[in-house]
């Protein structure tokens, strides 16, 4: 980075949005893990939970596109993005639990992910992509841990990280190509959903699982600040490199991670709130529900329209 580019937080935002999350922690939005149309239910195995989750935060990347809207209407009603790709999950689990089973997931074809993820309209543009993360999930779970979960999470000894003699969780599922994210966005996901499950309570800090929503959340706000030829790429949502993407989603994930510590939430309560919020309020639009909005009162795009950035586009990538 150049000498007249910054890329850095802004310390009176986090402490301004802190300040608000506390005095409205009540009105914070929570995912339901335990929602039976997305989840399994609460009286299912633990390996075929672990296997569940372990699945579907693998595929749960850039589902839509633009111009291509990853949604759809089934029998119980309309979904879209990744509320669509857990509700077909779901279905699966319910159809054929044994999908989810490493063996399966070793030898399974393009044409069985595409039947599984494809419904009307709906369809990921990279199934071939997506199958070779399968295979390379049960390949790699089959030859490493004898096809089981579980002992992958036993490993980590109830860390997200090493402790320098031993891998955290992250540093196990680093091996799979779904979950190689330096940003670690898939792997904090799937630590988040097997917390709230009851299934692993790491004794380490986690990171915030940053995606689209929380960068765009982090620009507009300002919690995040970008200038130069960065800032002119996502003004002009010129495409960025896998290093400038990579970059401002570690800045991101700084910027969250202080907010954590200043208002006194964990980052998986941010994390649950701010994707809720991205995908309700403040929306990938020109114009989002700024009057729904809590941060309203001091948000820079609501205060200056050449901050209502989308986020920054970088669309090729399986990381989130």
């Amino acid at each position: 980075m150049s000498p007249m580019e910054l890329l850095g937080i802004d310390t009176l935002v986090i402490d301004r949005m802190s300040r608000i999350l506390q005095r409205n922690s009540e009105k914070m939005q929570r995912l339901d893990v335990f929602n039976p149309k997305f989840y399994p239910p609460s009286n299912e195995g633990k390996e075929q939970v672990l296997r569940y989750f372990t699945v579907m935060v693998a595929m749960d990347h850039r589902l839509s596109r633009p111009g291509r809207v990853y949604e759809a209407c089934l029998e119980d009603g309309c979904y879209k993005g990744a509320d669509l790709l857990y509700r077909l999950g779901k279905m699966k689990l319910d159809e054929k639990p044994d999908f989810f089973n490493p063996e399966y997931l070793s030898k399974i074809k393009e044409k069985d992910v595409e039947e599984w993820l494809s419904i009307g309209d709906a369809r990921p543009v990279d199934i071939e992509l997506r199958t070779r993360l399968l295979r390379d999930l049960g390949e790699k779970l089959i030859k490493l841990y004898d096809g089981m979960v579980s002992t992958m999470l036993d490993a980590s000894n109830n860390r997200l990280h090493g402790d320098g003699i031993n891998p955290g969780l992250a540093d196990l599922l680093r091996v799979f190509r779904a979950f190689e994210d330096p940003v670690e966005k898939k792997s904090m996901l799937l630590a988040k959903f097997l917390y709230f499950r009851g299934l692993f309570k790491p004794i380490d800090k986690p990171y915030i699982p940053v995606d689209n929503h929380l960068t765009r959340i982090a620009l507009r706000t300002g919690m995040v600040v970008v200038s130069g030829r960065l800032w002119n790429n996502i003004l002009n949502m010129k495409e960025v490199s896998l290093s400038d993407d990579i970059m401002i989603r570690l800045i991101v994930r700084e910027a969250y991670g202080l907010l954590s510590e200043k208002s006194g939430l964990s980052v998986w309560e941010l994390d649950d709130h701010f994707w809720i919020h991205g995908r309700t309020i403040c929306i990938r639009s020109e114009q989002p529900l700024c009057e729904k909005c809590m941060f309203k009162g001091f948000c820079k795009a609501r205060r200056n329209n050449a901050f209502m950035v989308y986020e920054h586009t970088y669309y090729n990538t399986w990381y989130y």
